[in-house]
C-alpha cells in the first residue's frame, strides 16, 4: 500500500489563500484591462483642472484666480451684456447656492432653531401658523 505524504507548504492553502505559484505577481492584478494605478476618474480630473490658477484682468487689474472663479466671473460679465445662456447659468448657480431664498419668508427659510422659552407644542406650532392636524 502507498503511503500519502503531505507536502509541506509555507502557509495554509484554502479559501482565499491560493497556492503561491498561482497567486498574482506583485504589481499586476487579475483585471489586466482595468483602471491603472494612480489613474483618476472624470470627477477627479475635473477637480484638478478647475483648481488651477490663471491670471485674469478684472476692471483693468490683473488678478490670479482659479479657473472655476474665472468661469463664474466671465459668465457674470456676459450676463450683464444680456447673454441669455450666461444669465441662465448665473441664475442656476445663485439658486443652487441658496441666494434666491427670501430670508423673511418663514415657509422658505424655516422656523426657529431653538425655542427661546418653554412653551407647549401647540403654542409653538401656533407661532408658526400651524396646528397638530396639519403636521
Amino acid at each position: 500500500m502507498k503511503s500519502c505524504k503531505k507536502v509541506a507548504r509555507p502557509y495554509e492553502v484554502g479559501f482565499a489563500k491560493p497556492p503561491k505559484d498561482k497567486q498574482f505577481r506583485k504589481g499586476s492584478s487579475g483585471n489586466l484591462r482595468g483602471k491603472k494605478r494612480g489613474q483618476g476618474n472624470l470627477i477627479a480630473a475635473f477637480k484638478r483642472v478647475v483648481q488651477r490658477k490663471v491670471t485674469m484682468k478684472i476692471g483693468g487689474e490683473s488678478r490670479i484666480v482659479t479657473i472655476a472663479e474665472a468661469v463664474i466671473i466671465k459668465n457674470y460679465h456676459a450676463a450683464l451684456q444680456k447673454d441669455q445662456g450666461a444669465m441662465a447659468n448665473i441664475m442656476r448657480l445663485a439658486e443652487q447656492a441658496g441666494e434666491l431664498v427670501d430670508q423673511t419668508d418663514k415657509k422658505q427659510v424655516g422656523g426657529f432653531i431653538a425655542v427661546p422659552e418653554r412653551v407647549s407644542i401647540d403654542e409653538f406650532l401656533a407661532q408658526l401658523g400651524r396646528t397638530r392636524e396639519t403636521e
